[in-house]
C-alpha cells in the first residue's frame, strides 16, 4: 500500500527528509554476537521503510547490551523523532553523540530538530547554527536556514500568545492511538474525526508504518456533552485507509480520503441519505480527483459551487492549494491554483472554507510557520478574486510539531484540532479549542426556590444565589423575584459550585456543569429547595 505524507500524519515533515539524510552516512553496526545481528537487521528493516514506531523497541533494547552504541543512538533518536512516543527522549540520545567531536554531522542537525520540537528554541538555534559552521552539501545549509527561520517564528508567536483555552475530548472521543481530522457542523451537535484504532475494521493488521489502517468515526451531542464515539460502518469503512477531511456545514456531506492497493490520492464524497446514514463514498471529479496527480485534502463553500483542495504532481513534488468553481451551466470549470497568499515553495494542505465561504483556512510549512505545518488563515474577496496575505493563527494553537488540520464553528468561537499535549490519552488527541477573546456563549437556567418541600414556594424569604466558576474563582450572585420565587441564572461554559441561602435556612449548595456544545437552549424547571435549620 503506497502512503503519502499526510497518511501517515506522524511528524511526517522528518520522516524522508531524515532517511535521505542517514543512508549516506552510516555503516551496519557490528553486534557482539550472531543473534544480537539478526535483531538490528530487523530493526534496519523496520527503519528503512519508514516503520519507525516498530522499530524503538528494538534499537532500545539493543542500546541496553551496547549503551554507547554511535550506530543504533542516531536511529533510535530518528525514530522518536518520527512518532509521538516520546519527545524528549532523542535530546539525551544526541547531546550524547555530539559530545564527541568526530560524532557525524548531521547528529547536529537531529539534536537541533529535537530542542526545536520540544520548545528549546534558543538551544535550537545555536545547534542549528553549529551545524552550519561545520560546512555540510549547500542544500541542507538551506534547511538548516530555514529551521532557524521557524524558530525565530516561534520565539515571536510564543511571546505572545493567543488568550484560548484547550479541552481534551476524553476517553469517550480519543484512544490511545492516533485520532485526528476532527469536523463538526454548524451548530456543533456532530462530530466527524479519523482513528487508527484496534476495533477499526482493519484494525487486526498493521500496515507498513506500523500503524493501524484508518477508519471514520462519528459523536452526537447529548446534554452537552460528546457520546461515545462509534464507527462510521460498513458503508464507509473497510480494511484498507479511509479518512475524513472535511465537513459540510450542515453535516450533510463528508470529503473523503480513501486508499488501496490500487489507487491512492483521489478523493470522494458520501452524502447522508434520508435514513441519516452516509451513503458509499463517490469519486469527484476528474478535474478534481484527476488520475494523474495526487490530491489529499478538500472543502466545499456551503452552496457546493466552490471547492478548494490540496494537489501534488507526483508523491515527491510539493503539495498546493487549488480552487475549482461551477460554471453558469453547472459544469465544473479546470482547477486553479492559489497565488502566493496562500501557496508558497513548501507544502500546503487541508484547505478549510468557512461557513461565511470567505475565510479560507490551510496547513503549510511556508509563511511564518514556527514548525513543521502550522495553521493559516486568509480571506478572500470572490467579487475581485483576491486574497489577504496568510495569517498565522497563533501559537498555542500552533506549535513547533505539525499542525495539520482545523475546523470552525460559524462564530469563529471554537475551533477543532488535534495534537500531541502532555497528559494526553495516547498519541494524536481531538482538542476543542475556545478563543476566549470572541464573546461567549451563555447558558440560561431557570427555576424555582422552595421551602422545606415542594409546596410552598420562598416568596416570603430572602434568598441568594452564589455561582462559583471552580477554575477562577470568580463568583456571581442572582437574586430570586421575591414575589414568584422564580430565579435565573447566565453562566458562561465552565464548572460551578451553586449556594443557595436565605436566613434561617440551611445552605444548600450543588455542583453543576454548564456546556457551550451543542444547540443552546434555556434549561428550566431545574428548582431548588430550602430546608429550616434545627
Amino acid at each position: 500500500m503506497i502512503k503519502i505524507s499526510h497518511i501517515n500524519i506522524l511528524s511526517c515533515h522528518f520522516k524522508y527528509f531524515l532517511l535521505l539524510f542517514f543512508l549516506p552516512f552510516l555503516t551496519i553496526a557490528q553486534m557482539k554476537n550472531d543473534k544480537l545481528q539478526e535483531k538490528l537487521a530487523k530493526a534496519d528493516d523496520l527503519f528503512d521503510h519508514g516503520n519507525y514506531l516498530m522499530a524503538i523497541p528494538i534499537y532500545k533494547d539493543l542500546l541496553k547490551k551496547e549503551s554507547d552504541n554511535k550506530y543504533i543512538k542516531p536511529r533510535l533518536a530518528v525514530c522518536y523523532l518520527n512518532t509521538n512516543q516520546n519527545r524528549t527522549e532523542p535530546i539525551k540520545l544526541l547531546e550524547e553523540l555530539t559530545k564527541d567531536e568526530k560524532t557525524d554531522l548531521e547528529n547536529w542537525y537531529y539534536l537541533g530538530t529535537a530542542y526545536h520540537l520540544n520548545g528549546q528554541i534558543d538551544k535550537a538555534i545555536q545547534t542549528f547554527d553549529k551545524y552550519i559552521s561545520l560546512k555540510p552539501k549547500k542544500s541542507d545549509i538551506e534547511k538548516a536556514k530555514r529551521k532557524i527561520e521557524q524558530c525565530n517564528n516561534a520565539k515571536k508567536l510564543m511571546n505572545n500568545p493567543i488568550n484560548i483555552t484547550f479541552t481534551n475530548l476524553g476517553p469517550d472521543i480519543n484512544s490511545p492511538d492516533p485520532d485526528y481530522y476532527p469536523y463538526v457542523n454548524e451548530n456543533e451537535t456532530f462530530l466527524v474525526f479519523t482513528s487508527r484504532r484496534k476495533e477499526n475494521a482493519g484494525g487486526n493488521k498493521i500496515e507498513i508504518d506500523g500503524y493501524r489502517p484508518s477508519d471514520i468515526w462519528f459523536s452526537k451531542v447529548e446534554h452537552g456533552k460528546w457520546i461515545k464515539a462509534y464507527n462510521a460502518g460498513k458503508i464507509i469503512n473497510t480494511n484498507y485507509d479511509e479518512q475524513c477531511v472535511s465537513l459540510s456545514t450542515s453535516g450533510d456531506q463528508m470529503v473523503v480520503y480513501f486508499d488501496n492497493i490500487e489507487k491512492y490520492g483521489d478523493l470522494y464524497t458520501s452524502n447522508k441519505n434520508p435514513n441519516t446514514e452516509f451513503t458509499k463514498i463517490k469519486l469527484l471529479h476528474p478535474y478534481i480527483s484527476d488520475p494523474k496527480t495526487i490530491e489529499t485534502s478538500g472543502s466545499f463553500t456551503s452552496d457546493d459551487n466552490t471547492f478548494f483542495f490540496a494537489r501534488r504532481e507526483d508523491i515527491n513534488a510539493q503539495s498546493d492549494i487549488y480552487i475549482i468553481r461551477k460554471l453558469p451551466n453547472g459544469q465544473w470549470g479546470m482547477p486553479q491554483k492559489l497565488p502566493e497568499q496562500i501557496n508558497t515553495p513548501y507544502n500546503e494542505d487541508f484547505p478549510y472554507i468557512g461557513a461565511d465561504g470567505v475565510n479560507l483556512y490551510f496547513s503549510s510549512e511556508g509563511h511564518n510557520s514556527m514548525g513543521g505545518y502550522d495553521l493559516f488563515k486568509s480571506t478572500w474577496n470572490p467579487e475581485e478574486n483576491t486574497w489577504t496575505p496568510a495569517e498565522n493563527l497563533g501559537y498555542p494553537v500552533n506549535s513547533t510539531a505539525d499542525d495539520r488540520s482545523i475546523c470552525m464553528t460559524p462564530d469563529n468561537r471554537v475551533g477543532y484540532i488535534s495534537a500531541f499535549r502532555p497528559n494526553g490519552i495516547g498519541d494524536l488527541d481531538i482538542y476543542r479549542i475556545r478563543f476566549d477573546d470572541k464573546d461567549q456563549i451563555i447558558r440560561i437556567i431557570t427555576g424555582l426556590i422552595f421551602l422545606e418541600d415542594t409546596t410552598k414556594k420562598a416568596m416570603d424569604a430572602v434568598v441568594t444565589i452564589i455561582a462559583k466558576n471552580k477554575k477562577t474563582q470568580e463568583e456571581r450572585q442572582f437574586i430570586p423575584n421575591s414575589k414568584t420565587a422564580k430565579y435565573i441564572i447566565a453562566l458562561e461554559a465552565g464548572e460551578y459550585s451553586i449556594t443557595v441561602s436565605a436566613d434561617g435556612y440551611k445552605e444548600h449548595t450543588e455542583d453543576i456543569s454548564v456546556s457551550d456544545i451543542g444547540k443552546i437552549e434555556i434549561e428550566k424547571n431545574k428548582n431548588f429547595i430550602l430546608k429550616k435549620k434545627p
